[in-house]
Parts: C-alpha cells; structure tokens; sequence
C-alpha cells in the first residue's frame, strides 16, 4: 500500500501533507497536515465497511489517494489559514 507525501505552498508557506493506510486493526486512512515540522490537523477516513470486500486493497488505495486530494484542496480554499496567519 502506497501512501504520498507532498509539499504544498500556499501564502507564502510550505504546508506537508501526508496520508496513509493505519492498516487492518485500525480500518481507516489518515492523512496529517504539518506546518513547519508541527502537526496542525489531521482528517481521517474509515474503510470498516469495506472489510469483506474482495477489492479492499483497491478500496484502501483510491481512499488514500481521494483524501490526500480533498485534503490538498481544502488547504487551497483556505480551510487551515487560521494554523497560517
């Protein structure tokens, strides 16, 4: 399972975003929002109704990949300015 690391400026600062599975005994994808080396949010999403799904790996990924993307773009529309300004 791939995870993604991106760095993103937006007003002038350079925000890290990183997402990832957490993996069968926690059922969701995580993706964290860092500031300068600090933490600043975190947004999660679960997967516990997939768990019988023949294509949970498949699944898992487009959910990685889905949050990183709303993630990114919530920075974009200004979501975390208040951790910026």
């Amino acid at each position: 399972m791939d995870g993604y690391s991106t760095a993103i400026e937006y007003k002038g600062t350079t925000l890290i975003v990183q997402t990832q599975d957490k993996g069968p005994a926690f059922n969701y994808v995580e993706s964290l929002i860092y500031l300068a080396g600090r933490l600043i949010n975190s947004k999660k999403a679960y997967y516990t109704s997939h768990l019988s799904q023949k294509n949970l790996p498949e699944i898992i990924q487009q959910l990685v990949e889905d949050l990183h993307t709303e993630v990114l773009d919530e920075i974009v529309e200004g979501k975390y300015d208040k951790f910026i300004e």
